[in-house]
């Protein structure tokens, strides 16, 4: 018996190690890539720590969300340290690593559910098995293992993980009456590690429903077997009461979630539509990777507009409340489909509910999609359950399948895995995707201003305008002022012209970003730039924006018209707008230092001492640019080197 036991546990281990070898294998072409898109910006502070000029405390700082994920930036930070420079491939390594050990998590997991449904006994592990691999090499994951900045994904998703094994085993261990310890785990360490995988992303907290959901489908109470009341009292604390406060606090500010949807160009209402379509477009990419639904980009998905515009809007919405309906009605027949059902809604209900963000990302999928994969083999294994038939090659088929099937997605994956190792084969796959995407085009287009291309890059700014939204018309603009200006090319009349034209329409997140970049290139003194008119079709711009001046939209966007009005010579009215930006910001200690050398220049040294004072007390000694800038404007007040200056006319 010890020897059959230690056979099955050797080649138990040993297709493990076959997985992982084959994972790594699967996976080894692509992590050499660049960084991408998101990559630079958060890890901007990163760079900084290594140039030295952040400590480590200061570059784990990240403004994704609302808690700052500085788990994921710890790793970030570890990845630097490790090779001293910012080379792509050892964060894609790493990236790799985390994806193993979630496959291995998965995989315990996996048997440990398996073990608690009698439809299970006797293949639990050879299920959990295929389960772990058919998730490892999904193809659906490469633009989250290769996209260095989603490991924040994959982190809270090895978080969840790791509470959910936690939940089962203490479970388990309450049902054999194994005494006080399984209490201490369930109320300190599962929240314990929810906790710091919240820290890496803030998804981490649907470990709680998630938990739930695996109490109520593989824990079910009955006579000889009644539910511990510690369990209950457990989710009334940690979930109930939160949910109920949550809905109780956006009642009655309904704004914190209404308010983010003014930089979106669709509706609460109109994201609610779509997003049961584009659930099932997850489903169908994630056992079917192929077609338009693949990719990075998604920035065009249609919107749903009403019930019937499209009408798989209706479609998918009744589909949905089929599937519910069957999990809750099927319960205890089929435990593993509602299991599955349950685990992917529910793991999107942060991410495709209300919350104003993008309609669709694949990355959102890296845990949700279990549950797919477990409704599928809890089909799978009811219909061989109900078989009419069991010959010899009937049952070899049904072995070789699965094997076939992973074999597939394997090679599927590396497909994809290896567009990445180049920048340019990755953006011909992406095009070859979804060759219409707006945010495709102008990252092509950003791509030609880098490589000095100015025709190219102007055809993709025209076709990124021409597929977009209307209201993303002066980003249009502004990309091709940055076009004209890198390029080296006077800018046309026209385009100042249409800048004009074009000011009434909202700031958004790109218009942003871009009117901040031609700001840096103006300070550069960017091929004659006329930054004076820039500046006043810039200031109706702003000043005419819906949003409140509180918004980073707003502010941003009114301290770079003061660097515009600087560069142009308006110093009067460029400190008036670094004081509002700087007062709207609650005193952005970025603006607070344009304030300073403003009022140094014009000679306001009452000014001046009152910036200084804020900024000593907002003074983060980690960063070494406030450090070395408070120091400068200290010995320069000392000095007395701030002189007053003759007022000029202002315009």
């Amino acid at each position: 018996m010890n020897t059959l036991l230690e056979y099955k546990r050797a080649a138990r281990c040993i297709a493990l190690l076959v997985i992982m070898a084959v994972t790594i294998v699967v996976y080894a072409g692509g992590l050499h890539g660049p960084f991408l898109l998101d990559d630079t910006p958060n890890l901007d502070t990163i760079q900084r720590w290594l140039q030295g000029r952040l400590d480590w405390h200061s570059a784990i700082d990240n403004r994704s969300g609302p808690l700052g994920r500085p788990v994921s930036m710890l790793t970030f930070l570890m990845d630097a340290a490790r090779s001293g420079t910012m080379d792509p491939a050892p964060f894609k390594t790493t990236n790799l690593a985390i994806h193993l050990i979630c496959g291995m998590l998965v995989y315990a997991l996996c048997r440990r559910l398996f073990h608690c449904m009698q439809a299970m006994h006797g293949i639990a592990t050879s299920a959990a098995l295929v389960v772990a691999a058919w998730w490892l090499f999904l193809p659906l994951h490469v633009s989250t293992v290769l996209y260095v900045v989603q490991r924040m994904a994959q982190l809270s998703a090895m978080f969840i993980l790791l509470s959910l094994i936690t939940y089962v085993a203490v479970r388990q261990r309450m049902d054999h009456g194994k005494g006080f310890l399984p209490y201490l785990a369930l109320w300190i360490g599962f929240p314990l590690l929810v906790g710091i995988g919240a820290l890496a992303k803030e998804n981490a907290i649907l470990a709680f429903p998630l938990a739930l959901l695996i109490e109520v489908v593989c824990f079910a109470p009955s006579a000889a077997r009644p539910r511990p009341k510690g369990v209950t009292l457990f989710f009334v604390l940690t979930l109930v009461i939160p949910a109920l406060v949550i809905v109780g606090k956006l009642a009655l500010h309904p704004n914190l979630v209404t308010g983010g949807y003014r930089i979106r160009s669709f509706t609460l209402g109109e994201r609610l539509l779509t997003e049961p379509r584009v659930l099932w477009s997850y489903v169908k990419t994630t056992l079917l990777p192929v077609g338009e639904d693949m990719g990075l980009f998604h920035d065009n998905y249609v919107i749903s507009t009403g019930w019937l515009t499209p009408w798989t809007t209706a479609a998918a919405i009744l589909a949905w409340g089929g599937m519910i309906a069957l999990a809750v009605a099927y319960r205890r027949r089929y435990p593993l489909i509602t299991l599955g059902i349950g685990f992917f809604l529910t793991g999107h209900l942060l991410e495709s509910t209300v919350v104003p963000l993008e309609i669709y990302f694949e990355h959102r999928n890296y845990l949700p999609d279990l549950g797919i994969l477990l409704t599928v083999v809890g089909a799978a294994r009811a219909l061989w359950l109900h078989r009419t038939t069991s010959t010899a090659a009937f049952r070899r088929t049904v072995t070789v399948v699965p094997v076939l099937a992973l074999g597939i997605y394997a090679i599927a994956t590396w497909v994809q895995a290896s567009s990445w190792a180049d920048t340019d084969t990755l953006f011909e796959m992406q095009a070859s995707y979804n060759p219409t995407s707006p945010r495709l085009q102008a990252t092509l287009g950003a791509r030609a201003i880098a490589l000095g291309d100015t025709r190219s890059a102007l055809t993709h700014i025209a076709l990124a305008e021409k597929l977009g939204p209307s209201r993303e018309g002066m980003t249009a603009t502004l990309w091709r002022f940055i076009a004209y200006c890198d390029g080296g090319h006077p800018i046309p009349e026209a385009l100042y012209a249409e800048f004009e034209q074009r000011n009434t329409l909202p700031i958004t997140l790109d218009g942003m970003r871009y009117w901040e970049e031609l700001a840096a290139r103006a300070e550069k003194k960017c091929g004659g730039m006329d930054t004076r008119r820039l500046a006043e079709a810039g200031r109706h711009w702003i000043e005419h924006d819906s949003a409140l001046p509180t918004e980073q939209t707003r502010w941003r966007s009114m301290f770079n018209l003061s660097r515009m009005d600087a560069i142009s010579g308006n110093l009067w009215l460029a400190e008036a707008d670094a004081r509002r930006a700087w007062i709207d910001s609650d005193h952005n200690n970025g603006i607070g230092v344009l304030l300073f050398q403003l009022n140094a220049t014009l000679g306001r040294r009452e000014a001046c001492e009152a910036v200084l004072a804020e900024l000593r007390r907002r003074s983060d000694p980690g960063n070494a640019d406030l450090t070395e800038a408070i120091a400068i404007f200290s010995k320069a007040l000392a000095d007395g080197t701030i002189r007053p200056a003759a007022k000029p006319s202002r315009r």
